[in-house]
């Protein structure tokens, strides 16, 4: 069984559960305490920079330079705490992808990048509606299909019949995470999140029969997560 490693809670809060913990804290903190080689997946949806700039606005490269060497670390930490044979997916979008594909690649080494069909969108130069994903393919990966996601639907478009409420700017519907762990994290894995949001992959992590880490820094989101799982345990 997989030991979570100590834990200081003066340094931020988890709620534990029977096959995993979300941590309220800096996931590159918090990464740093996990064992070498003891992920087998990563699935996780970062922030996309809108307003983490110097002026609150729409971001550019110049801004964007100075969450460079955050994300080097993390990548470094993923290649770290991942197996050899684990895959990894990282969300961003078509203004994000220029800035993550060369810090990704040169850590992780990038293997394809994948299109989820929304199906809906907001837009008025074309409708926006699909998300990319950087994917990462362990060691021995062979998982079929093609690179573009469909038929999995977006809040927009149905998510909310299946998943509830929507609680989180960017959630994702829990089919989406739910295909990529069913498609690369082997039975009882451990599904390794560092922006857990409002718990998504853990409750996909829960219905699929792994274990999951999340790592959320904002106390309302972490404490939305934590009340997600609790209801998802007890319905099981």
């Amino acid at each position: 069984m997989y030991r979570f490693p100590p834990f200081n809670p003066s340094s931020g809060r988890r709620c534990d559960f029977p096959t995993g913990s979300i941590f309220n804290d800096d996931s590159l903190e918090i990464i740093k305490k996990l064992p070498a080689a003891s992920v087998d997946c990563i699935i996780t949806d970062p922030p996309y920079f809108l307003g983490m700039t110097h002026n609150g606005q729409k971001g550019n490269f110049k801004d964007l330079s100075i969450c460079r060497p955050f994300y080097r670390d993390l990548f470094q930490e993923f290649a770290r705490v991942a197996k050899p044979e684990a895959c990894i997916y990282f969300f961003c979008d078509w203004r994000s992808y220029a800035f993550y594909y060369p810090i990704f690649d040169e850590v992780l080494k990038a293997h394809n990048m994948l299109v989820w069909n929304k199906l809906s969108g907001p837009g008025n130069h074309y409708a926006f509606i699909h998300e990319l994903v950087l994917f990462h393919a362990g060691k021995g990966a062979n998982i079929g299909g093609t690179n573009i996601i469909a038929g999995v639907k977006a809040f927009a478009s149905g998510a909310k019949s299946v998943d509830g409420a929507k609680v989180h700017p960017a959630q994702k519907p829990v089919d989406l995470i739910a295909k990529f762990i069913n498609d690369s994290c082997p039975p009882e894995g451990v599904v390794l999140d560092t922006f857990g949001g409002s718990g998504t992959t853990a409750v996909a992590a829960v219905r699929t029969g792994r274990r999951f880490i999340l790592m959320e820094q904002d106390e309302g989101y972490f404490l939305t997560a934590c009340k997600r799982l609790e209801d998802e345990y007890r319905s099981e």
